[in-house]
């Protein structure tokens, strides 16, 4: 797996809230073409004058996309996107890098349905404030496959001051 950095990479970013639209403003700034959606299209329209392009929907956002980011409020609205959206249209070989804060059930889920489409995942939750996504200083902590994780190191830098492999997703225990 090549690494991604922003002059081979499409990026696809789903959840524009108080982190996900500060972390995708980072990658904009860093040279990625980065197709962004929001439920509320007014709020990723907000991210246009950096170069982001809005898509009308998930399945544009994710069609289009080398690798798909997201972050996202919550377990139920992770499943909703993902199992009703983004799985449908997700091309094989691309790759999701999942970076809200859910249960380890929900990740191992996104996991296994993504092997079932022929793409890589990381569950990627962070650590920070949204200060933190402005400046680049996140912590990342990421879960599932290694190779994705050693290629997604040019993204993880563009919002991130230390990432972390912790292991594949089969080892992820339900214990918090």
């Amino acid at each position: 797996m090549n690494s991604f950095t922003s002059e081979n990479t499409r990026l696809g970013f789903i959840g524009m809230g108080n982190m996900g639209s500060r972390m995708a403003k980072r990658l904009l700034d860093h040279g990625y073409r980065t197709i962004v959606y929001n439920r509320t299209r007014e709020v990723a329209e907000g991210l246009v004058e950096y170069g982001a392009k809005v898509a009308d929907s998930i399945a544009e956002a994710a069609s289009e996309a080398d690798v798909i980011l997201s972050s996202l409020t919550n377990d139920n609205v992770v499943k909703r996107v993902y199992m009703e959206g983004v799985f449908a249209h997700v091309r094989g070989g691309s790759a999701i890098i999942e970076m809200s804060t859910v249960a380890p059930a929900t990740s191992r889920e996104l996991a296994d349905r993504s092997r079932a489409v022929g793409v890589k995942f990381l569950d990627a939750p962070v650590s920070g404030s949204t200060p933190s996504a402005e400046q680049g200083t996140l912590t990342v902590f990421c879960g599932g496959d290694e190779e994705l994780f050693q290629a997604a190191q040019p993204i993880f830098s563009s919002i991130s001051r230390e990432n972390f492999y912790l292991g594949p997703s089969d080892l992820m225990d339900d214990a918090s």
